[in-house]
């Protein structure tokens, strides 16, 4: 059995090795800011939501967020849509061309890394393919409870 110490560091371990390649890959976008594909990001994994729950899932305000939002609306990348379940409310969602964008750039991303991935043994590469597996395993929980 594993000691929950050593899980507890392996947890650390992952979030601060996550985060840095993070950092790392989106040095290179070239047009999104990282708040944008932050944004866009979530919009992609949880569907149209309100701008309270975005707040919320990226730990700032509901006007810092309204903000962010208003931006991605001028550039035709997420759209606000009445709210089924409260009509004073609005659901925020990607549109096409935020999707478009938001592939563009985690395309740009991926390349980044990619650089490095190609210094690497294949024998490392594929201990990387399985550790993804794995790291999508580990979110699938969480995905389910935060719809």
């Amino acid at each position: 059995m594993i000691a929950s110490t050593d899980l507890s560091q392996l947890g650390v371990d992952v979030v601060v090795a996550s985060a840095r390649l993070t950092r790392l890959a989106s040095r290179d976008v070239s047009a999104l800011p990282h708040a944008a594909m932050r944004l866009m990001g979530r919009l992609d994994e949880l569907g149209p939501t309100r701008i309270s729950e975005l707040a919320k899932a990226d730990r700032c305000s509901q006007p810092t967020m309204s903000n962010l939002v208003q931006r991605q609306e001028e550039n035709g990348w997420v759209r606000r849509e009445p709210d089924p379940a409260d009509s004073r409310a609005s659901l925020i969602s990607l549109t096409p061309a935020g999707r478009a964008e938001l592939d563009r750039a985690r395309h740009e991303a991926g390349e980044a890394i990619a650089a490095r991935l190609r210094l690497l043994a294949p024998e490392d590469i594929e201990t990387l393919r399985a550790a993804v597996t794995v790291i999508h395993r580990i979110l699938k929980p969480s995905e389910e409870s935060n719809r």
